[in-house]
């Protein structure tokens, strides 16, 4: 009787473990190049969604996808935890995220480094551990995508990888219409 009751027990139990989202989370982080954003600012979305559709047609294989945080902080928290390695953000959030500025004060500083400008004040952001290799595909696909260009003066730093590519181009990177195709 005991027996029986145990092995029901571990049926019903099964279902459950079964079902936890966090290992698929794992799985799908590994598998998609996330494009984090925040609804705190729906510009952010839009510019992600944007990179979203370059990457798809420079870089299926990365088989990117925006991921969308209630709030800026959450951005800071997932790059902080190397659970995201891609972000769109205005330049003041990220200083103010690299910084432990408001509304970042209650998490360590989180630094990203510029990948490209995606025009106004926004730009695309990586995690410094973002592999080089990658940031400079990424860099290369925003901007054959027409979306981006070199980050400009003001930018506290480029990643590496990004930096490379950048570098390979000549000044009319900096005179290019951004945006035209968002």
């Amino acid at each position: 009787m005991l027996g029986l009751a145990l092995a029901s027990v571990a049926v019903s139990a099964a279902p459950v473990i079964a079902h936890t989202p966090y290992g698929q989370w794992v799985v799908y982080r590994k598998k998609h190049l996330l494009v984090g954003a925040h609804r705190g600012d729906p510009r952010t979305y839009e510019l992600a969604k944007s990179v979203d559709a370059g990457l798809a047609r420079e870089l299926p294989g990365a088989q990117a996808r925006v991921a969308r945080g209630p709030r800026p902080q959450r951005i800071a928290s997932l790059i902080g935890t190397g659970q995201l390695f891609l972000t769109v953000l205005s330049r003041d959030e990220a200083q103010r995220m690299a910084d432990a500025a408001a509304p970042f004060e209650t998490y360590s500083p989180t630094p990203v480094h510029a990948v490209a400008d995606l025009g106004g004040d926004y730009l695309l952001f990586a995690a410094p551990t973002f592999p080089d290799q990658h940031a400079n595909l990424v860099a290369q696909a925003v901007y054959h995508s027409g979306l981006g260009r070199r980050p400009g003066p003001g930018v506290a730093e480029i990643h590496p990888g990004a930096a490379l590519y950048w570098s390979t181009l000549g000044d009319e990177v900096n005179f290019m219409k951004v945006g035209e195709n968002i």
